[in-house]
Formats: structure tokens, sequence, C-alpha cells
């Protein structure tokens, strides 16, 4: 019972300080050479705004890279993944899919450099997998009601804690289940936070006769207007950068209008 409640009681502590809504962040999703993987990988990519980027493995332990452009994988050279020098704009965060029982080696994880934030799944297993996803996200509830339709889970499964469903969402006998929700706080130990950096102090300037505080308002990410852009920069083919949900119909319009021209 004690392990139970203080595995609940991790998994809410975990929800508040990394889970959250991300439709505002450039996250680095990087997948194995898996399909069912990559699938989620892309269905991602087309939420949010992410770096997709699948590796593997070889049995003598080098490492190939490829990133997703939105329309094609092109090759990222490991010296390229290591500099940072393979994207246009770097990630707030990187989200690692890991294999369970294969530990990916050092020359995987992003370095510090670029990317202070690391958090790494080490299943691939799908149902596990999307409710750790769909909690690093903060799934609203059509986005849980997506993944378990297209992946054929139930929704209790991938989201056992509920977050996001309304009670009206909910079907009467439902309402009448009492499960003992020890799925949500199991599926921790596929958690690991790699580098998760403490937050920043605001920067207080008040002057001294008064009690007004000032805090520092953090700079608002730059993203390319252009949705032809390649996120990855050594590779010409244009894409719809991070597969951003609207980018389709701006491109869509536009080859309307070229073709009235």
């Amino acid at each position: 019972m004690k392990k139970l409640v203080f595995g609940l009681v991790a998994m809410l502590m975990l929800a508040g300080a990394v889970f959250a809504s991300r439709k505002d962040e450039v996250t680095l999703v990087m997948v194995p050479r898996e399909d069912n993987v990559v699938r989620v990988g892309l269905d991602i990519a087309a939420r949010y705004p992410t770096l997709l980027v699948s590796y593997k493995v070889t049995a003598n332990g080098a490492v190939s890279f490829h990133g997703w452009t939105g329309k094609d994988w092109v090759n990222i050279k490991p010296g390229d993944f290591k500099s940072g020098g393979f994207f246009r704009k770097g990630p707030d965060s990187a989200l690692v899919i890991e294999v369970e029982g294969a530990t990916v080696p050092q020359k995987v994880i992003p370095p510090n450099e670029w990317c202070d934030a690391v958090y790494k799944v080490t299943t691939t297993e799908i149902r596990p997998l999307l409710h750790l996803v769909g909690q690093y996200y903060g799934f609203d509830y059509k986005e849980w009601e997506w993944f378990s339709k297209n992946y054929r889970v139930s929704m209790e499964a991938i989201n056992p804690e509920g977050l996001n469903v309304a009670w009206y969402h909910k079907r009467f006998k439902d309402h009448l289940k009492t499960g003992s929700g020890s799925t949500g706080a199991d599926d921790l130990q596929y958690w690991i936070a790699i580098r998760h950096p403490q937050p920043v102090e605001p920067v207080v300037e008040a002057p001294a006769e008064t009690n007004v505080v000032e805090i520092a308002e953090k700079p608002e990410m730059e993203l390319p207007n252009d949705p032809t852009v390649n996120p990855f920069t050594n590779s010409a083919p244009a894409a719809v950068i991070y597969g951003a949900g609207g980018a389709k119909e701006e491109i869509v319009e536009s080859e309307k209008t070229a073709e009235e021209k």
C-alpha cells in the first residue's frame, strides 16, 4: 500500500514538474528505427513542434541518425549530431525513446551544450509509451481519444489517471469503476530524467521604497513563418517545418494560388 501511494505521489510531482503542454516548445524526439515507434514519432510530429530523429545502434556500437524533414528522411552525420549542426533551430528539450533492456550509448544522448533538458522513456511497448508521451506533452481529451482509437488501446490503459477527461466524456458504467490506479505509478519505472534543469530564478528589479516586483519575461521562441523551410540544414528537399499542424493547409493554399496564377 505504501509503495502504491508513493508511486502515485511521485507521478503527480512529476506531472507538475515536467509534464506540461508543449505546443510552444520545440522537442527533439529520438526514436529507435522500429516501425511501431517511428509511427508514434510521426504522429507526435504532426501535432507538436518537433525535431524527429531516428537512430540505429549496430552490434559494434556505431550509431546512424536520420532526421524527418516533414517529407523525407535525411542522413545526419554523427559529428553534426554531436555539435548540434544538423538543425536550424535548437530544441527546448529532448525525449529519447529506448528499447527496453538495450541502453543507448552516450553518443545518442543530446549534449548539454545545445540541449539542457533531456528525458528518456526506456520501453517501446505501446501502452506505457503512449501513457508517458501523453503525460509529457499534456495531451488534451481529443488527443488521448485519437491515440486510443488509432492504436487500439483503451483510454483507461494509456491514461489511467484520467487526465483531461471530464465526467461528461465518460460512459455511465465507467463512473462506477473503482480501479487501483497502480498502472500509472508502475509506468514510472520507464521514465528517466537525464537532465532536468532547475527553473531560473526571476530577475527582480524594484525601487526600495515600493512593493512593486517586476519579473523578467521569457522571450518568445521564434519559429520560421515559411512552411517550406527544412528544419534540418544538410538536405535540399522542402518540408513542413516541425510538422506544425497548420502547415499542410498553408501549403495547399499556396498551391491553389499558384494554379490560379
